[in-house]
């Protein structure tokens, strides 16, 4: 008797911000999404937009694979480095399920130099 293999969940989510001028570009490192706002609010919003949508067509179609197809490393990499913001849920009406949000939030500061010329002792 054959036994089926049991699918990969999707447990969490993972999303990255970053301020790009007067932009944030909000990433959905798991699923490999991408899409910007003009604040963090507006990004998360239509990034969560897009995650749902994502995730529903995956279980219409019975095509778990788009559930699958993760972010290049880099990001991970910068996810890790990234200031932690704090926790979220995403409810997800097809099939109906929570899934936590790790959030970070990447932030370039300016570095402001000065070089004061050698005083004569």
């Amino acid at each position: 008797m054959a036994t089926m293999k049991a699918l990969p969940q999707l447990v969490a989510l993972h999303y990255l911000f970053t301020d790009k001028g007067d932009k944030t570009v909000a990433h959905c490192l798991d699923l490999d999404l991408v899409v910007v706002g003009k604040n963090r609010e507006i990004a998360e919003t239509r990034l969560n937009t897009v995650v749902r949508a994502q995730i529903a067509v995956a279980y219409r179609t019975g095509n778990p694979d788009l559930l699958f197809f993760h972010a290049p490393l880099e990001y991970w990499d910068a996810m890790e480095t990234a200031e932690n913001l704090p926790t979220t849920s995403l409810e997800i009406e097809t099939p109906p399920m929570v899934i936590p949000v790790r959030q970070k939030a990447m932030l370039k500061m300016p570095v402001f130099r000065a070089a004061l010329a050698a005083v004569a002792a």
